[in-house]
């Protein structure tokens, strides 16, 4: 019988978390559900880790290293659940996760949507609660939402997939919220079920100045040249644009860059869109700035 629910939970070298990730699936108060776990390439114990747990809702698949966009599509492609949601190995769902969602679904029937989430310190702290609506109109802002919390029907996901482009990792999740914007409305349920871990080993915590310019450009060129974001967004796909120069310059920062060249990515962005100015994303980078630092 087919499950309402397929969990893909991509990992990599993860062996010492994705146990956490999963039991908190196997967790779920509500039962119609499957997991898969798909290891991409790793080289450390998850796979022995993921084996020991004998579950007949929990499916394994080993697959050569592509990174995690190309893993998630090869999960769902995989994945015989009318909806697929998306749980990264170091997060964690809580117990009402799939139940809030089913609830959602039955009452409105969604092709997509989104449940809030927060953000949890390794000890369980809460750090931050984060609240989304009007995804179809912010996401265009930025990324305001978790993959954990993403809920799409497997038929459409087949036919909207993630990029697969492993220079644009981290950035491929984005890209694919605003091409799913520009074709449905991109409901949300204001319920809180699942939680980011903050770990000093998160990949989004890595920096290198190259790889945050390479990606930034390709998914400008990725979300700019889209026929349906055109179509759909008109000139505000340009928010876009400017969000991820200025998600470049804030990186940039972060990783040391030349300041002249931090300086131009928030030029160029403040040039396309003056509503950057007022993110906190904005302040951050001008402290940045105005801090001296070593250039290597």
């Amino acid at each position: 019988m087919q499950p309402l629910f397929t969990i893909v939970i991509p990992s990599y070298n993860r062996g010492h978390l994705i146990l956490k990730a999963i039991r908190s699936v196997l967790s779920q108060t509500f039962n119609d559900f499957e997991i898969i776990v798909v290891d991409d390439g790793s080289t450390d114990d998850t796979e022995s880790v993921v084996k020991k747990l004998s579950n007949q809702k929990l499916k394994y698949y080993k697959i050569e290293n592509s990174e995690r966009g190309a893993a998630r599509n090869f999960g769902g492609k995989c994945a015989q659940g009318k909806y697929l949601t998306f749980l990264d190995s170091d997060d964690v769902l809580y117990t009402n996760h799939l139940k809030k969602a089913a609830d959602f679904i039955e009452q409105f029937h969604p092709v997509v949507f989104h449940q809030d989430f927060e953000m949890i310190s390794e000890e369980g702290r809460l750090l931050k609660t984060f609240t989304v609506s009007a995804i179809n109109k912010k996401i265009l802002s930025g990324n305001l939402l978790s993959c954990n919390g993403v809920f799409i029907r497997r038929e459409d996901f087949l036919n909207n997939l993630f990029c697969e482009d492993r220079k644009m990792a981290s950035l491929e999740d984005w890209e694919l919220w605003i091409r799913l914007a520009a074709k449905f409305n991109f409901d949300y349920h204001h319920a809180v079920t699942s939680a980011i871990v903050n770990h000093l080993d998160r990949s989004v915590m890595t920096v290198n100045k190259e790889r945050i310019k390479t990606k930034v450009d390709l998914f400008i060129d990725k979300v700019m040249n889209n026929p349906h974001n055109q179509l759909s967004y008109g000139k505000r796909l340009q928010w876009a644009q400017a969000s991820a120069l200025t998600y470049a310059a804030l990186h940039l920062s972060l990783a040391k860059e030349k300041k002249t060249v931090v300086i131009n990515y928030l030029w160029k962005a403040i040039l396309i869109s003056p509503r950057e100015i007022f993110k906190k994303r904005f302040l951050v980078i001008i402290k940045n700035l105005v801090l001296p630092y070593s250039v290597h």
